[in-house]
């Protein structure tokens, strides 16, 4: 099996767009009745046909595999039409979803999705995402791995940043899984020449199960680990239970808010056990059409009632930037901030990191 290769295909390109109009005309002649069998059309916006099996629309781009130009990547918004005999998955800017073929239309810009005798028209500016039904698993999930080491002689200081996302989106249900680890050692010479060791560690894990419901509601639930040793934090296991509703949902961004209750398990450094019911807000922005950067923000708020009110903040920013082929440089900010913690000095904790990864999508 040939391994796919992508290509970003520049519509405003004379010499490329006259290439695949004869790539185009040449397949159409050598080989009659194609399309019907088991290749799609898509013709551009300067009215170029290209031919091929679409796999995906996401976040703007539609994947197109060609046997003559591997996989190409078309900005949605130059493409004029779009027909296929093969069933897909439509969902639109509220969330809505359709499923059948894609059928033929005059009025340009429009996506006519047909499943037996009816036929749903939608505006390509409402189409969010488009997947072919009979692709495999790989092909509805996205994610990133971020590796950032920093060395410093002068004060003998080491620090690791690992951070990893594997996310899958099913026809209702989603999975996003998240994972973070942070390690610190510093060597500090007395003037006695004593060397004292200082290190401190963080680690989290959180999985979210997401079930959609008509439109742009969602129900979430997860499950969160964490210790962060700067925290005094041995522990702390939390279960959460979320409605969440999107506010943006495009092809270039998503927004959404969610509202919910969560059972606190945690321990501190010479502390027992202790259990607490809060209140949860929470506020997710991604967008991803901005050249080759994507930018994603989560900010996450805990307050316990019964606890004295106590408040609680998680911050999590990632703003990557694409090199080449999915190897991506990003910056990474966590913030962590607890009303009250058990020292004074573990109110706040924070990370800011440069790391190199691969991500996908």
């Amino acid at each position: 099996m040939r391994k796919a290769r992508r290509h970003r295909l520049r519509t405003d390109s004379a010499p490329l767009s006259l290439a695949v109009a004869v790539v185009a005309a040449t397949i159409a002649v050598t080989a009659p009745g194609i399309y019907a069998q088991n290749l799609d059309r898509v013709v551009l916006r300067n009215g170029n046909p290209v031919v091929g099996e679409i796999q995906e629309l996401r976040r703007g781009d539609l994947s197109l595999d060609t046997d003559e130009m591997s996989v190409v990547e078309i900005d949605w918004n130059d493409i004029a039409f779009v027909t296929s005999d093969r069933i897909f998955e439509v969902t639109d800017v509220d969330g809505l979803q359709y499923f059948g073929r894609l059928g033929a239309t005059d009025q340009q810009g429009t996506l006519v999705v047909v499943l037996g005798a009816i036929a749903d028209t939608l505006a390509f500016s409402d189409v969010v995402e488009m997947t072919y039904i009979g692709q495999g698993f790989l092909t509805r999930t996205k994610g990133f791995v971020d590796v950032g080491i920093n060395l410093t002689r002068a004060n003998s200081l080491a620090s690791l940043l690992l951070r990893g996302r594997f996310a899958y989106r099913g026809q209702l249900w989603d999975l996003d899984w998240n994972a973070e680890t942070y390690f610190q050692r510093q060597e500090t010479t007395t003037g006695t020449g004593e060397v004292f060791k200082e290190q401190t560690s963080r680690n989290s894990t959180s999985v979210t199960v997401k079930r959609f419901f008509g439109g742009s509601w969602a129900a979430t639930t997860t499950s969160d680990v964490e210790q962060n040793e700067e925290l005094s934090l041995d522990s702390r296991l939390l279960l959460i239970l979320r409605g969440e509703y999107f506010l943006i949902r495009s092809q270039s961004m998503e927004f959404s808010a969610g509202l919910g209750g969560a059972l606190n398990l945690e321990t501190f450094t010479g502390e027992e056990r202790t259990s607490s019911a809060e209140i949860t807000a929470v506020t997710t922005f991604d967008a991803f059409d901005i050249g080759d950067l994507d930018v994603s923000t989560t900010v996450s708020t805990f307050i316990a009632p019964a606890d004295g009110g106590r408040f609680r903040l998680n911050v999590d920013a990632r703003l990557s930037w694409e090199i080449f082929n999915d190897f991506v440089v990003a910056f990474t900010a966590t913030e962590r901030y607890d009303s009250e913690p058990p020292t004074v000095d573990a109110g706040r904790d924070f990370t800011y990191g440069l790391t190199i990864g691969w991500s996908w999508d």
